[in-house]
């Protein structure tokens, strides 16, 4: 039993020196794209490359420094540029959809004229797509739930006209501001209406979060129905309120300020996370992205362009039994492209197959740069293992990494390790598997 303990704290201890070195990987590969032909950027504001500090003219124009000219310029695409400051789920559903009539405040940032002889030329574009990325739903959340609250008020307007008169100021004016509903509440406080907005504000809210839930599949639908076999990425929301990098990566205080955004983002996200796996597309996590006030800063479309960058397939991935829908593609394919991990041949990864001892040594050498790997023909795979990871420690002792990065490296550790029990000599990973565990402990840094 000490034996066993000893053996579990010499491995515990190596992995966790091992996470300082897992983001110096790899750095000349450079990854391929498929040819996508023709991108079309779809979505608002944010998607359009509007900016809260310099005016700039973004509606259904190439803006450059917005993540659309990035991902079009990194992939060499025809660039349809298709996106609209004020867009929301609503107006994509009223371009898409004959006969679908829209709300009252349907195409509020924009001439309908002009629209109307827009929706034919945004419909071609999309049938003819071999990329689209969508990034809607900003202003659902923000000005449209206080458009739904002023809806409601509607009922109350001959004693409340000095409100109402004013909100539907503020609203034209609110773009994607999260804090529309808080601001109504300020302002029919200033006005004596605040009883009535009591009132309504329960009924109104449940309206507009369903309304969202609804439009979100049908425009989803309307997007594959014009073209079945487009690679659609969707675009997730973030909290704007993260003004630089620093504070997304490094300041856990500033972080933990901005968590209460992060849980409305995280639930406005849901429909679109869930739609992924019911309709086949991509999610693209946008977390962590800085902003201006409401929208991204250079640095920020930057970031979300690389992003959709890495979310798009390696098209020199060679394994032909790994799916680019598996739940490991994604996995598997940043091991590939890391060298940490390769297949049983050239083509094949081999996801269900047995992974030795050590195999799994050769792949922690490989995180760690080491030029010389333990000899693994040594029938002690044990012995092979613990040889491995007691050098990846002396190798990285010196690292650099921070307190927080060796907790989370102990957490996941122990997981791994009572999980899969990886010193018990009868257990087993499945290459799969390992790929995994693998790529959880590259996460935590």
């Amino acid at each position: 039993m000490k034996r066993f303990i000893k053996k579990s704290l010499t491995v515990l201890l190596a992995v966790i020196m091992l996470s300082g070195t897992f983001t110096c990987l790899a750095a000349d590969y450079e990854k391929q794209y498929e040819d996508y032909g023709s991108y079309v950027l779809l979505g608002d504001s944010v998607a359009s490359g509007w900016s809260d500090v310099e005016y700039r003219e973004t509606r259904f124009v190439r803006v450059e420094g917005s993540y659309g000219a990035y991902v079009a310029d990194d992939l060499g695409v025809e660039y349809h540029p298709m996106a609209c400051i004020g867009f929301r789920t609503v107006e994509m559903r009223y371009i898409f959809e004959d006969d679908f009539e829209g709300d009252r405040f349907l195409f509020y940032s924009i001439d309908h004229e002009e629209m109307e002889w827009r929706i034919p030329e945004i419909r071609k574009a999309v049938s003819e797509a071999g990329l689209i990325t969508l990034n809607v739903g900003g202003n659902d959340w923000g000005s449209y739930l206080g458009w739904h609250v002023f809806e409601e008020m509607d009922k109350f307007h001959d004693k409340n006209e000095e409100f109402m008169q004013k909100a539907e100021e503020y609203l034209m004016n609110a773009g994607t501001d999260e804090n529309t509903i808080e601001s109504l509440i300020d302002l029919a406080d200033l006005c004596g209406a605040l009883p009535d907005i009591i009132k309504v504000l329960p009924s109104a809210l449940k309206t507009g979060l369903e309304n969202y839930m609804i439009n979100w599949n049908y425009m989803i639908e309307d997007i594959y129905a014009l073209n079945p076999d487009v690679t659609l990425l969707v675009i997730g929301m973030f909290d704007n309120m993260v003004r630089d990098q620093e504070t997304a990566e490094e300041n856990e205080a500033a972080l933990l300020k901005l968590s209460v955004g992060q849980m409305i983002v995280d639930y406005a996200n849901k429909p679109m996370i869930e739609g992924a796996e019911k309709y086949g597309y991509t999610f693209v996590d946008t977390t962590g992205t800085v902003c201006e006030e409401n929208h991204p800063s250079p640095e920020g479309h930057r970031y979300i362009a690389d992003k959709i960058l890495d979310a798009l397939p390696d098209a020199s991935f060679p394994y032909t039994d790994v799916a680019k829908d598996a739940d490991e593609y994604k996995t598997i394919e940043y091991m590939y492209q890391n060298g940490i991990m390769q297949g049983i041949s050239d083509t094949e990864f081999g996801l269900d197959m047995p992974l030795t001892k050590g195999q799994l040594a050769d792949a922690i050498y490989a995180v760690c740069g080491a030029e010389d790997v333990v000899d693994t023909s040594d029938p002690d795979k044990e012995a092979s293992f613990l040889e491995t990871v007691i050098s990846a420690f002396k190798m990285v002792v010196n690292s650099g990494a921070t307190f927080r990065q060796y907790v989370k490296a102990i957490v996941l550790t122990i997981n791994l390790i009572s999980a899969k029990g990886i010193l018990d000599l009868n257990s087993t990973l499945t290459r799969a598997e390992a790929a995994v565990l693998l790529k959880g402990f590259l996460d935590i840094i």
